[in-house]
């Protein structure tokens, strides 16, 4: 197996280290490189009528949404199911993302938050007139990545909708105007404009700190979007704002569109080049109809969203093979996540590379395949960062493994080598994903093993490794590769991360000095890695608490390669702190920490003695979505189930092993009236106990069961089930008592804001058929009278939805014809097919203060 690996940039990174004290790197230590040839990559895609060219030959495009590239929602902690907080997204990420891009043959992005950053603390202008110069450096960065990857960027200006990265509505509110009538006054209030062009200006004209190149003179922007789907543009608007964009971007062109087909005052405005359509879902027929209509204007055409549900080969060869389509981008990608699997996002219209599903895959596949129509040119077989692995645990004698992705690969491989021995593959014949980390090793040996991780593409050639890493069965090893602060317990506000072409560099500011902390039970052994011109002077310490009493040790420090060095110690006792202290002037960066500790998971012995608790061993009547659950067994590494309609355990329903937490959810549901024998089987590295349960289903019910609220074994289920829409106002779901049988019921809990709509959003585990079927039924119990409900479901890529009003408080049964539903006002409309639902959803509404209501027992209901 031959690996292709790609290098540090060190010679780099010790001029770095050489020059500056690292309170700000030039572009040499991010090391932008354009992969695209030189003359193309300095030239300006230019508009030549309704199409465009780039260095004098056509240019037609393909690629993604990336809306988070400069301000992310999606933030979390050191596991990608943490709670997501709006902050600025990685390098890593960054990197991966556009990355992976490439790979699908990408040759433009856009990215929303690379000019929309209003209204949040985290954003380029917080409040009117203030700005936050920390917000440019991952704008710049992404642009300067993008540049480096021979990618184009759309980048829009603001938004139509209130979300977390702000938009037209926060202009109003700073200067007190209404936000009545779809909030009109921004596009006439005399204030308003020049509040926008303030902001602008500064965004504009600014100066890229990565490549020395102002936004206004970078041919990686091919277009300025006056907004994201501006819906009540005025004609006069239109032209004022992108006349004003021209003036300071002559060199760059100006998009604009609003939410559906196209805008007049958009083709009639002189100022703008580009006229951008969006699609929910796409039709070749809807496509070609705007893009006839765009360049008999004059105007090139570009479908600037169309949801990734629909990609399909027969949509999108039409689309290519229409002249009129300069470019389409569909909505929309993300990265891996910064320590394991992706960066999960919940909308429904989620890619990642190469696909979490096989309906994603093949939607990748598409979606690959179009880009390479587009653009005349097979996708790149780049990759991006080799794996990491993040972590390993030692679980009673099983060990777990985490590991960051690669861009661009297309599964991994997990090998193993004990003492003496050669690396050998233990994952499986087939190549691993991304998402199924963690991952444990059901065949751990006892002692000491070291393991890989290896990065494969679509014939299982290796593309990538990760650096080995030694553990043995009683102990715990995290490496923080310093992305975010996650791991770590503590840091000095000096402390300033500087990009690099593989990871980061961390340091205090110029003349400052600065500590990095962690605090782990049980430290053993660390090892930091640090870039330094010369022998580092840094200072490593440690504290029994992790908090007080800190006291230097001495590390052993080896050359590692030119201006790298690795920090180590080792035979730590009775330490629960490690930190790095920068004195005032050190002249050295850490890279990365990795540290060992005692695992609080040991034994000698097979697990111990549990049972099913859920359902209720020999219950009957037990819904057909039923999750199980079953007490910990104490010792236990992981769990083995086995679910049979015969006693005997034969032909089994459910055969799953390596099951981490005590439960299990069915993604379909359980056969009706059937009793079902169950089998868990607890496992350590020491053996094994099995628990035997049966329950009885209830009998079926007509019509499609869409949730009774029963499989659910925590409120943190639920909410991961149902997710909040992230643009509208706070709400959550929790578990309540039945409202209706047994079991549990939804409870939502939502605060009206400024956003004017709450809502959570249900993507089925797997598309449901509601062929045959009349209606919509649930129990509701509002929480005040006049409450309202508004129901939505997306039916063979199409949104329905109805809104119910109550009166009073009561609990109730409602059935809604599927005739009362109609296609929302912002929807492409479409025919009713029931035979794939795929994702429901509901907005509570018609309160004035907090409120709740509750929910029971939805089903598509039969005569």
């Amino acid at each position: 197996m031959r690996l292709r690996i790609r290098r540090t940039a060190a010679v780099a990174v010790v001029a770095v280290l050489a020059t500056t004290a690292l309170s700000a790197v030039p572009a040499a230590a991010a090391g932008p490189q354009a992969d695209d040839s030189s003359s193309r990559a300095a030239a300006f895609v230019v508009r030549d009528g309704s199409r465009l060219t780039l260095a004098g030959r056509p240019f037609r495009f393909a690629g993604p949404n990336a809306y988070w590239l400069g301000l992310d929602e999606n933030v979390g902690g050191t596991d990608p199911t943490d709670p997501p907080t709006v902050d600025y997204p990685s390098y890593f990420r960054i990197r991966d993302g556009l990355t992976t891009a490439r790979r699908m043959g990408a040759t433009v992005v856009r990215a929303h938050t690379l000019g929309v950053s209003t209204g949040n603390p985290r954003s380029l202008e917080p409040a009117l007139g203030e700005f936050n110069p920390e917000a440019f450096d991952r704008i710049d960065y992404a642009i300067a990545e993008a540049h480096r990857q021979g990618l184009r960027l759309i980048i829009p200006l603001t938004d139509n909708w209130q979300y977390y990265h702000g938009g037209r509505y926060d202009f109003l509110r700073w200067l007190g105007l209404s936000t009545d009538n779809d909030g009109a006054l921004f596009y006439t209030d005399p204030r308003a404009r020049a509040a926008f062009k303030q902001y602008l200006r500064t965004l504009l004209t600014h100066v890229n700190r990565y490549t020395g190149t102002a936004y206004t003179d970078d041919p990686t922007v091919l277009a300025w979007e006056l907004g994201n789907e501006l819906n009540g543009m005025t004609g006069d608007w239109v032209d004022d704002t992108a006349g004003y964009v021209k003036t300071l971007a002559p060199r760059q062109l100006v998009a604009a569109g609003n939410q559906h087909g196209v805008d007049p005052a958009v083709l009639a405005s002189p100022h703008v080049d580009i006229s951008d359509s969006h699609y929910y879902p796409p039709t070749a027929a809807g496509i070609a109809a705007d893009a006839a209509a765009a360049t008999a204007a004059g105007k090139v055409y570009v479908a600037g969203e169309y949801g990734s549900g629909q990609a399909t080969d027969e949509l999108l060869d039409q689309v290519a093979a229409n002249p009129d389509v300069t470019g389409a981008l569909f909505w929309s990608l993300f990265p891996h996540h910064d320590h394991h699997g992706f960066v999960p996002h919940g909308d429904g219209f989620t890619v990642h590379y190469p696909g979490d599903t096989p309906a994603m895959r093949t939607a990748v596949t598409a979606l690959t395949r179009f880009a390479g129509r587009m653009s005349g040119r097979p996708a790149p077989a780049v990759t991006g960062d080799r794996p990491l692995l993040t972590a390993i645990d030692a679980d009673y004698g099983i060990n777990t493994l985490r590991w960051r992705g690669t861009a661009g690969a297309a599964g991994y491989l997990v090998q193993r080598r004990g003492p003496g021995a050669t690396w050998a593959t233990v994952s499986g014949p087939q190549p691993l994903t991304a998402d199924d980390a963690p991952w444990f090793d059901l065949t751990t040996p006892a002692g000491r093993v070291s393991y890989r991780v290896v990065a494969v593409d679509a014939t299982d050639a290796a593309v990538a490794v990760s650096l080995p890493v030694s553990t043995d069965p009683t102990g715990d090893k995290v490496t923080d590769p310093l992305e975010d602060w996650y791991v770590s317990a503590g840091h000095s506000d000096s402390l300033r991360r500087t990009p690099t072409r593989d990871g980061v560099l961390v340091a205090p500011g110029k003349g400052q000095p600065g500590e990095l902390r962690y605090r782990r039970d049980d430290l053993t052994a660390a090892t930091v890695m640090v870039a330094s011109a010369g022998r580092p002077a840094a200072v490593v310490e440690v504290s029994a608490d992790g908090t007080t009493g800190w006291r230097a040790v001495r590390p052993r420090i080896d050359r590692v390669g030119p201006g790298r060095y690795a920090l180590s110690v080792a035979g730590l006792s009775h330490v629960d702190g490690l930190r790095v202290v920068w004195r005032r002037n050190a002249r050295f960066a850490v890279t990365s920490v990795a540290l060992s500790g005692r695992s609080d998971s040991v034994t000698d012995t097979v697990p111990q003695a549990f049972g099913l608790t859920a359902p209720t061993p020999d219950s009957t009547g037990v819904s057909r979505l039923a999750a199980l659950d079953w007490s910990a067994a104490p010792g236990a590494a992981y769990y083995s189930l086995t679910v049979s309609a015969h006693a005997d355990l034969s032909a089994p329903l459910v055969a799953v092993s390596g099951l981490r937490t005590p439960g299990f959810t069915p993604t379909t549901a359980w056969p009706a009236g059937t009793t079902l024998h169950v089998r868990i089987t607890a496992t350590n590295g020491y053996g094994s106990t099995t628990a035997d349960a049966a329950f009885t289903t209830r009998a079926d019910l007509p019509g499609v069961v869409v949730d009774d609220f029963d499989t659910y074994p925590s409120d943190a289920a639920l909410a991961a089930a149902y997710p909040r829409n992230s643009g509208g106002d706070p709400i959550t779901a929790t578990l309540a008592p039945a409202g209706e049988g047994s079991g549990h019921s939804m409870l939502l809990g939502w605060t009206p804001g400024a956003s004017g709509y709450a809502g959570v959003i249900h993507t089925m585990p797997a598309p449901q058929d509601w062929r045959g079927t009349s209606g919509l039924r649930m129990w509701v119990q509002p929480g005040s009278d006049g409450q309202q409900l508004t129901v939505q479901f997306v039916a063979g890529g199409f949104y329905w939805e109805k809104t119910l009003t109550f009166t009073g408080t009561q609990a109730r049964v409602v059935q809604v014809p599927f005739g009362d539903f109609a296609p929302p006002p912002w929807a492409t409309p479409g025919p009713l097919d029931l035979g794939s639902v795929t994702q429901l959803s509901l907005y509570p509404g018609g309160a004035s203060a907090a409120a709740t209501v509750q929910i029971d027992s939805i089903s598509a209901y039969a005569s």
